[in-house]
């Protein structure tokens, strides 16, 4: 995706960027509020404009700072419990959840919105038409604040559920799958430069984004083509190749400006890499596998998943929805459809070879996946026989082993 839509949406999941606008937004009104003063009618000014409106901003002020504290308490319990329970890899889909920000933010802002009304009527800054209109703005915060508190219990409900996590990644990496079908080259076209200068990383971690249209401007500004080397869930060091271009020489302004298409983080994204969030899915279940947990459901809800985005993955694209190649001078590697297996189901097939209904639901989830003639069969085909391979030496029992055979037959 472009690098600076990237770089937007990587800020606004941050609590605290909606925290501070709703703050400046609270402090804002509280402040306009005399501005409007000359407008209002003097029977509601003196109806509206008494020490009520005070009253109110006082009982928001105490009890606002309390519910700000235990909701922020509740996200971090959560936090703590969704990186125990499932993977840490998922708990940022927590703090980054809209409902939970907008919740926490709204406490925040009326909070501070109802500091600083109170200051300046302390103040004398309001008349009688100021403290009206305060009167109307404080009782449709305490309308939001009411809403927004409701649904924050209700999302409390759900927020540290493993089975909710789950769809939260299944959700997040559907998108991912959809826009890489869409143009499933990042938007150029398959192939590869045997020669040409080489685009170096000039920090170490993880490819998050590749800006495939910042790179297609580069090119056609200097006539010359670019290969990916290392697309999106990559791991680069320092010094290592991020990408070719077709040149033999290669000013070090023009390297500069193919490298900026490639952002380099700590840790892995979920928006321009599918097979992040099937690798967290497969986290998920290798953790309801282990002892400790000894949690097999979640490891069939997260078979059941994958199923659904592989068969979303293999479905063709209607009219219409696949992506003409805009990016004629890109070239990019394709998803292998065997590392999108292994991703989300070998870490079930290495830790669950030896619980028999995982194995069984494993084993027909790869069989239905290898009924269909295309680039999924062969790879489910061969997983499938790994699978029992890994049965044959996990369990001792005779039955369940011709269980796991007659379905694997």
């Amino acid at each position: 995706m472009n690098r600076w839509r990237f770089y937007w949406l990587r800020l606004r999941r941050e609590l605290w960027v909606r925290a501070t606008a709703y703050a400046a937004l609270g402090v804002g009104a509280a402040l306009l509020a005399a501005g409007g003063a000359q407008w209002v009618p003097d029977a509601m000014a003196e109806r509206l404009g008494g020490e009520s409106v005070e009253e109110i901003l006082t009982i928001l002020a105490s009890s606002l700072l309390a519910v700000a504290t235990f909701s922020v308490g509740a996200m971090v319990t959560a936090y703590t419990a969704v990186s125990q329970g499932a993977t840490p890899r998922v708990a940022a889909l927590v703090t980054s959840d809209g409902q939970t920000q907008r919740s926490l933010a709204t406490f925040v802002g009326a909070f501070l919105y109802a500091i600083v009304a109170v200051t300046a009527i302390n103040a004398r800054y309001y008349g009688e038409g100021g403290r009206a209109i305060l009167f109307l703005v404080s009782l449709a915060v305490v309308a939001l604040v009411a809403f927004r508190l409701l649904a924050w219990i209700n999302r409390l409900s759900s927020l540290a559920r493993v089975g909710h996590m789950i769809d939260l990644v299944e959700d997040r990496t559907r998108d991912a799958l959809q826009a890489r079908r869409r143009r499933p080259y990042l938007g150029g076209r398959p192939g590869a430069l045997t020669s040409g200068a080489l685009i170096l990383s000039r920090a170490t971690g993880y490819i998050q984004n590749v800006d495939p249209d910042h790179l297609q401007d580069a090119a056609e500004e200097r006539d010359c083509h670019v290969q990916i080397l290392a697309p999106p869930g990559s791991f680069v060091r320092r010094g290592e190749a991020l990408a070719r271009v077709s040149l033999t020489r290669c000013e070090e302004a023009a390297l500069d400006d193919f490298r900026s298409a490639f952002a380099v983080g700590g840790s892995r994204s979920y928006d321009q890499d599918p097979r992040f969030g099937l690798v967290v899915l497969g986290e998920i279940a290798a953790k309801a596998l282990s002892p400790g947990v000894n949690d097999p459901g979640t490891a069939v809800q997260v078979v059941g998943a994958g199923v659904r985005l592989m068969d979303e993955w293999l479905e063709p694209a209607a009219e219409g929805q696949a992506e003409p190649s805009p990016c004629s001078r890109l070239l990019a590697p394709p998803l292998a459809e065997a590392d999108l297996l292994d991703d989300i189901f070998g870490p079930i097939a290495r830790y669950g070879a030896g619980d028999v209904p995982v194995t069984v639901r494993l084993l027909k989830a790869l069989k239905s996946l290898a009924a269909d003639p295309g680039p999924m069969q062969g790879p489910a085909r061969q997983m499938a026989e790994d699978l029992l391979a890994r049965a044959q030496g996990a369990l001792p029992i005779a039955a369940d082993l011709a269980r796991v055979r007659s379905v694997g037959a």
